[in-house]
């Protein structure tokens, strides 16, 4: 369940950003050809209406390609936090293991004094 609602996450971060990118792409672009003249108004919706085909079927596998990489990049992160974790987890029980050893030995010693004091 959850992991359908990080794809959807993942997918409209993704797709603010390619269309942000692809707005901004076509602002310069039409900017640009301002100053050009176009043949005719036919010729000019056929030309609209491509260059809308082919900028929205390259939005959307840009949003899909974004999509994995922010997926995949919180992954990472995930998988880098939990094994810094279970690193510190690990130091934890050597040192847990070490005051054990410690205390075992202070024990011994203590019971080895006891036995050789005189009643």
């Amino acid at each position: 369940m959850l992991r359908p609602i990080i794809k959807i996450i993942f997918l409209v971060s993704a797709a603010f950003e390619v269309t942000r990118e692809r707005i901004e792409d076509e602002l310069d672009s039409w900017t640009a050809r301002a100053g050009e003249a176009r043949s005719s108004s036919t010729d000019r919706l056929h030309e609209t209406r491509d260059k809308f085909k082919q900028i929205l079927s390259e939005a959307t596998q840009n949003v899909w390609q974004r999509s994995e990489v922010l997926e995949n990049q919180v992954r990472e992160k995930i998988r880098r936090q939990v094994a810094d974790f279970s690193l510190g987890a690990l130091g934890d029980s050597t040192e847990i293991n070490e005051l054990r050893a410690e205390i075992a030995t202070l024990r011994a010693e203590i019971s080895e004094l006891k036995q050789k004091q005189p009643a």
